[in-house]
């Protein structure tokens, strides 16, 4: 009896609403391109572009490599044939005022002995012949001076012009070198340019 009256009691009482899996819910429903739209714009990482000013376009950046490669080839064109020896001439001076200095050291006792002689004729060939070595003892002497000044002078010249363009070959590569990685970094940095692309919407339940 007390069962029968319990079930009644149960049957009359209004059941209390109850949300299922499949009821939609009463309030409004967000979908995830709204969620993605409202969220905080992040900060895009920025790629670190050449500090160099002006920027140069890349066409301008190969042309000023293909510039600096002609120069520096016609640098070393220079340069190989840049001779740092004496010049032929002066090495002939030298070697023949070298063969002809030792004359003046016979030339000179000659003179001395023919002087101090007491035949005439003997102190006259004497004396013309150790004048004759003289001279040409004296003019091996100023060959060899000539020779060894004016070879130097020259090689030194040579060298210092031949410095001056190893120093600028050396510019002109440092140049070089820093055109070509501006190129590079130019050219990744392009690869690498952000573009955006349009994104699939997606769907939302709401329980």
């Amino acid at each position: 009896m007390l069962s029968l009256i319990a079930v009644a009691l149960l049957a009359t009482t209004p059941t209390l609403a109850s949300h299922s899996l499949l009821t939609p819910s009463e309030a409004r429903a967000v979908s995830a391109r709204l969620l993605v739209a409202q969220a905080p714009e992040t900060e895009r990482p920025e790629v670190d572009a050449p500090s160099d000013t002006p920027a140069l376009r890349q066409e301008d950046l190969d042309a000023r490599a293909r510039e600096l490669t002609l120069r520096i080839s016609k640098l070393q064109s220079e340069i190989r044939t840049i001779d740092t020896n004496w010049p032929t001439g002066s090495l002939v001076m030298a070697y023949s005022g070298y063969v002809l200095a030792p004359l003046l050291l016979l030339g000179i006792p000659l003179i001395i002995y023919g002087v101090s002689t007491s035949s005439d004729d003997n102190r006259g060939a004497l004396v013309a012949l150790g004048t004759g070595l003289s001279v040409g003892g004296a003019a091996g002497v100023g060959l060899l001076i000539a020779g060894i000044t004016h070879g130097s002078r020259r090689a030194a010249v040579n060298r210092a012009h031949r410095e001056q363009l190893v120093n600028e070959r050396i510019e002109l590569e440092d140049e070089l070198r820093d055109v070509k990685a501006r190129r590079d970094a130019r050219g990744a940095l392009q690869t690498r340019t952000w573009t955006p692309r349009p994104s699939l919407p997606l769907v939302a339940f709401a329980f």
